[in-house]
């Protein structure tokens, strides 16, 4: 765990930097003030679904399967709710907002996807 949050933590800081430097430099109309809170939510959010992961992943292969599929399902429901909500209460910066989102989500499930399937392979070897 501790070497994910390492990675996690970095993957966070070079997102930060370089949304920084987009919103700075090339797209400053598009900046939308949630983005440092969004990126904090993804961020514990990754991490907390990551530690569950790792303890379903010990007890049974067979429930940890399971649990990763209605994890991710009801990961992505609930950042569609997010989406819908802030539209309604943001119309002006919707869009920028679910863009931010989609990309955060890209990012950070494929990441968590890489270290679930390299602990899963080590697991299944033993």
């Amino acid at each position: 765990m501790k070497s994910f949050i390492v990675k996690l933590t970095g993957i966070t800081l070079a997102i930060a930097i370089i949304s920084g430097l987009v919103f700075s430099l090339a797209f400053p109309e598009y900046y939308i003030q949630v983005l440092p809170f969004l990126l904090l939510f993804f961020y514990l959010t990754t991490m907390g679904i990551h530690a569950y992961l790792l303890k379903m992943a010990k007890k049974d292969l067979g429930k940890f399967t399971r649990s990763y599929m209605l994890i991710t399902t009801l990961k992505l429901l609930g950042y569609s709710v997010l989406a819908v909500v802030y539209m309604v209460f943001d119309k002006k910066n919707a869009l920028p907002f679910v863009i931010c989102l989609m990309l955060l989500y890209l990012i950070y499930t494929f990441f968590e996807v890489i270290e679930i399937t390299r602990i899963t392979k080590s697991a299944g070897k033993k």
